[in-house]
């Protein structure tokens, strides 16, 4: 590594020793296609990654970040190549190559953004009143105590404070104060060019936001909190809770780069001393944001939303703006007419494109937002679960690829996630064995300015996570305590609910019959038990037919199907896996009584939403996770003159239960002694 001298042309041993260690990594030429496996297979590969690693640990133990009288190496992030036709470098699943011109110089030097450099004075006016919380978060000390603490996942959510826009629920905490919720975006630091920007695009009827709602759950997300948001309820509240999300989520790219831009020009314009402190403004990689989403339709509406909220100067070029649009848009050929019969919040999730395989960068310059940007150079990620997961699996298969891009993610947002549970929740939980690891390779970053806590390897420590459901989970609620352990806190919301009864047209007698467990292990066996031994006699016996069995795991729907076969039972099928053919087929036979019992699972009506006709007798085996589903099947009874539904429950179904028969029925269900209920 040549040493750049200074002006009065000394160098100190600290920094050849430094130097020497570094020297075998910094020296080389990373360009856009060196990007080798993790594990390094040559021995020259072999001696830098020790040296690297080695560099690293000196760093750390000489602490303080003094580059010891020579100067370091700023990273540009301008002189990123646009995208290629290679899949995993430019962030796309498309064969298409892009070869529009990159038209922006180095986004950091603002020479002639005399906007910029008025913003800047304006925000620094602003920042002496009030608190900066992105400064606060990013540049807190983390001792060994309160990692420990926060290891252990024993923090305990105690404090209150109601929830606007909710009846009767509430948000709670784990510090010791509730953040308070301003109506005034100048209270938050947003950038003065993104307020503006804001000003113009959102209806604002709250101060500066859409509504009471909106204003607390920003101010829960620019404390830097993690979150768990489990009511986004319907199109108006889903799209207020996105649009304050990804107002936090550009103010935080804004703020980095601004970071960034501001000390480059002090290491530009320092005076020769002998010593001076490198900035410790940065992380292993760029990307600082990560965005899950089921489908691609959803994904093209964040877009849309997000160029529509950056802002006008920093989106004076979009780059590959028709492809995108064409790769995650619907053309009119691929148009369904059948969603014309299907429930609004159906055509909400499933209008458009809902392919579930895409990961795409973005990445915000001084004048342009260029999609499908390399991963490595671009600020936020966009991906579904099993996008991400095929680039993890690809780096684990091809040496040439890593997952370096995710060793610096300080946002993660995992939006839609009751939908993400309809597909295979296990792709977002094995991605937090793989996000914000210490990288492989350096990626021309300037060792001296990554900040000391992800040298510690403390990364997991500051980076907030954002959940965002229409209803609780078991397993989202696990992953939130378990993997979240943001210094800064939790924040969860907490809602009573009224429960979906109301909602049945028929008269029908719901029973709802219990089953006595003490362990979660033993539940499904016991369910199971009490349906061969208590329900299954009696529908085997009656000649009436028109049973239909609703399954919410796919798991019980293999066990009751190898059940049922092995009885020599009249049913047919219909799960999420059933061809069209077979599911014309079931339908036909099931209405016309030449199959007695329908077996069917929740994914399948999530999906498809059928009408089934000729239910006469319909059993819950267990309660669908929406709750909306549980009304539209019993609304579906019919053809016999008493129609009957039962449910089959366990203490551990509480969540369920809360969302269909409300909350205060649902804790008399469960603290009575008794085994059977009616509704």
């Amino acid at each position: 590594m040549a040493l750049k001298r200074k002006r009065n042309g000394t160098v100190t041993a600290a920094a050849a020793a430094a130097a020497a260690a570094g020297d075998r990594i910094v020296s080389r030429d990373l360009s856009r296609d060196d990007v080798r496996d993790p594990s390094p297979s040559t021995s020259e590969e072999l001696d830098a990654a020790t040296a690297y690693s080695t560099l690293i640990a000196t760093l750390k133990s000489r602490g303080g970040g003094q580059t010891c009288g020579f100067q370091t190496k700023e990273r540009d992030h301008s002189s990123d190549d646009v995208p290629n036709a290679d899949t995993e470098r430019n962030g796309g699943l498309s064969d298409k190559e892009d070869t529009e011109p990159d038209q922006s110089d180095d986004e950091f030097q603002d020479d002639d953004g005399d906007e910029i450099l008025e913003e800047q004075v304006d925000d620094e006016n602003l920042e002496t009143s009030t608190v900066d919380e992105f400064k606060v978060h990013l540049d807190h000390k983390l001792g060994e105590g309160e990692i420990a603490e926060l290891d252990s996942a024993k923090s305990k959510l105690n404090v209150e404070n109601i929830a606007s826009g909710f009846l009767n629920s509430k948000w709670i905490i784990d510090k010791e104060k509730f953040p308070k919720a301003e109506s005034k975006l100048s209270h938050y630091n947003v950038k003065a060019r993104l307020r503006s920007q804001w000003a113009n695009v959102a209806k604002r009827k709250f101060g500066d936001f859409q509504s009471e709602h909106q204003c607390q759950f920003y101010s829960l997300c620019n404390s830097y909190y993690d979150i768990l948001h489990t009511r986004k309820g319907g199109k108006k509240l889903s799209s207020e809770t996105m649009d304050a999300c990804l107002l936090h989520i550009i103010n935080h790219v804004l703020k980095t780069k601004d970071l960034v831009s501001k000390n480059n020009d002090k290491l530009h314009n320092r005076e020769p001393t002998g010593v001076f402190n490198s900035p410790r403004d940065q992380g292993f990689t760029r990307p600082k944001v990560l965005v899950l989403l089921p489908m691609r339709n959803l994904a093209l509406k964040l877009v849309k939303r997000l160029l529509a909220l950056a802002p006008p100067t920093q989106k004076a070029t979009v780059d590959f703006k028709q492809r995108f649009f064409d790769d995650f848009g619907l053309g009119e050929e691929d148009k369904d007419d059948k969603q014309a019969s299907k429930p609004a919040d159906f055509k909400f999730i499933f209008d458009g494109n809902n392919d579930d395989h895409f990961r795409i960068g973005i990445k915000f310059t001084r004048k342009a937002v260029k999609l499908y940007s390399d991963f490595l150079s671009s600020d936020i990620i966009l991906a579904s679960p099993l996008g991400l997961t095929t680039s993890i699996q690809e780096a684990k298969a091809d040496t040439s690829k890593n997952i370096d891009f995710l060793s610096s993610i300080e946002i993660l947002v995992i939006d839609f996630a009751d939908v993400i549970l309809m597909q295979n929740w296990s792709h977002v939980v094995s991605l937090f064995d793989h996000i914000n690891k210490m990288p492989s390779k350096q990626h021309d970053t300037d060792i001296m300015r990554i900040r000391e806590w992800y040298l510690d390897g403390h990364a997991r420590y500051f980076r907030q996570t954002i959940f965002l459901s229409s209803y609780p989970d078991a397993a989202i609620n696990a992953l939130f305590f378990r993997q979240c352990v943001n210094h800064t806190g939790k924040a969860k919301l907490q809602c009573r609910y009224d429960g979906v009864l109301s909602n049945i047209m028929l008269q029908v007698r719901q029973v709802y019959e219990g089953v006595q467990c003490e362990s979660i292990t033993d539940v499904d066996d016991a369910r199971f038990e009490f349906f061969t031994k208590q329900l299954f006699p009696r529908i085997k016996e009656s000649l009436q037919g028109g049973t239909m069995l609703f399954v919410r795991s796919y798991f019980d729907f293999v066990r009751l199907r190898n059940f049922l076969k092995a009885e020599s039972a009249s049913f047919c099928l219909l799960g999420e896996y059933t061809k069209s053919s077979d599911v014309s087929r079931s339908r036909t036979w099931f209405f016309h009584g030449q199959r007695r019992i329908m077996l069917y699972t929740e994914r399948a009506h999530f999906y498809h939403r059928y009408q089934i006709r000729g239910i006469r007798e319909l059993i819950f085996y267990s309660l669908p996770d929406h709750a909306n589903f549980y009304s539209e099947m019993v609304n579906m009874l019919g053809g016999g003159q008493n129609p009957s539904c039962t449910v089959i429950y366990s203490k551990f179904d509480k969540l369920q239960l809360e969302r269909i028969v409300g909350t205060q029925r649902a804790q008399k269900l469960l603290a009575s002694k008794e085994t059977m209920m009616f509704f």
